[in-house]
């Protein structure tokens, strides 16, 4: 054993070298920073209070520890359905300065709210809205770009120092690779945490941050039946999807939980149900009815093609081949060591497995429904639904296990990993 692989026990001190509190302190403020700056949420509800709120930022910033992989899926899902959204309006004549990015996220994001009548009023998704102004049972939403984009360019700062606080702790673990200094396991996984928060952030660069105002949109003149409107438009498209639809209503439990738009983009609201069949019963009995608030974040739209979920596959490998950089990291046990191998091996076979079935299912499906609804919405049945529950629940116990070796191999790290790098080595000499 070299001289920098040798154990040092205990917490060290930093005069002249770097010390744990110094690892410690780069790591976690990178993390915040990057999770702080990446998180996107939908609008609260108007009935929201403030711990409320609070509470499910806390929720999904944990999920960005725990499963980075969750929110980068939510936000190029959402990226996606933003897309696709522009791209209707402008087949309708809109510009890029009536409906943008910004405005369709704005919209799927639960920014727009629709009084259908003097009771009845719901945020409608970006889909939802093109169908209401095709069919012009709406104006246009009259909402400036300018004010979107400031609301996406508020928090620029947190932005930019995500940004280069991430490319410092890249830097310096290549750096120290290259002088065969030992990355402790918080570094790697600091850095694939970063690297994966920033992609999500990406995807949400147009996203409207804590946009707490919806914009409020009259009814026209409301639409008939879901035959009627899709009969006024010469789109097989539109039909198809009723009749997809209509045999869904057969399933789930029809008007007793459907909300007047479920015809246009079905599953907002019943696909956050895991028991379809007791939340039915409940609202047959009359005991709750299904009252759209807000739309929840944790809405599965498809994504795009192939081409998206291969963009989106590369950066979930990337988040877990990472960590394979620590393969011979001496640990302060060899059980420690192989629980590190075996979580690496583990999480990127069931990566591999869940992102393969999820391609081929949704190339079968033609990339034409929302993600909770392939298959026939398999992942919300038993006990279909255990081909997604249980290599989830692996792939959760996985992700415990790391960050447990992660602050377990604190204890004791190599003496080399409190060497600092040695910049001017990288300076030509002459």
């Amino acid at each position: 054993m070299s001289n920098s692989s040798q154990l040092t026990s205990g917490w060290q001190g930093g005069s002249n070298q770097r010390g744990t509190a110094d690892i410690i302190w780069s790591c976690f403020s990178t993390i915040f920073l990057c999770l702080w700056s990446m998180l996107h949420l939908n609008l609260p509800a108007p009935t929201d209070e403030y711990w409320t709120i609070f509470r499910r930022k806390a929720r999904w910033l944990l999920l960005g520890v725990l499963a980075p992989e969750v929110p980068m899926l939510m936000a190029c899902g959402q990226w996606s359905s933003a897309k696709r959204s522009v791209k209707e309006m402008q087949e309708l004549g809109l510009t890029t300065e009536q409906w943008s990015m910004s405005h369709a996220f704005f919209a799927d994001s639960g920014g727009i709210i629709l009084k259908w009548d003097n009771e009845e009023v719901f945020p409608i998704t970006a889909k939802q809205v093109a169908w209401l102004v095709r069919g012009g049972h709406i104006d246009v939403p009259n909402i400036p770009l300018k004010e979107l984009r400031d609301k996406s360019k508020a928090d620029m700062c947190t932005k930019a120092l995500a940004s280069i606080q991430t490319g410092w702790l890249l830097v310096q673990i290549v750096a120290r690779a290259a002088q065969h200094l030992p990355v402790t396991p918080m570094e790697l996984t600091s850095a694939a945490l970063a690297m994966t928060s920033l992609t999500t952030l990406w995807f949400w660069r147009d996203k409207p941050l804590d946009a707490q105002a919806p914009y409020l949109v009259d009814v026209r003149s409301k639409p008939g039946t879901s035959h009627q409107a899709a009969g006024s438009q010469d789109c097989d498209k539109q039909q198809t999807t009723i009749v997809e639809v209509e045999d869904q209503s057969v399933r789930t439990g029809s008007s007793a939980v459907s909300l007047p738009l479920d015809h246009v983009e079905p599953g907002i609201y019943i696909s956050r149900k895991w028991s379809r069949r007791v939340f039915r019963w409940i609202c047959q009995v009359g005991l709750q009815k299904p009252k759209l608030d807000r739309i929840p974040n944790d809405r599965d739209p498809q994504l795009l093609g192939f081409k998206q979920h291969a963009t989106l596959g590369v950066a979930t490998a990337a988040f877990a081949t990472i960590h394979f950089v620590d393969w011979h990291f001496h640990f302060a046990t060899l059980t420690e060591q192989w629980i590190w191998r075996a979580n690496c091996i583990l999480m990127c076979g069931l990566l591999a497995v869940y992102g393969t079935a999820e391609v081929v299912i949704c190339c079968r499906e033609n990339y034409s429904k929302l993600g909770l609804d392939t298959a026939g919405g398999y992942k919300l049945r038993f006990p279909a639904g255990l081909w997604f529950f249980i290599p989830g629940s692996m792939y959760f116990m996985a992700r415990l296990l790391l960050i447990g070796a992660v602050f377990a191999g604190m204890r004791a790290l190599p003496r080399g990993a409190f060497q600092e790098v040695q910049w001017t080595t990288f300076l030509p000499h002459i």
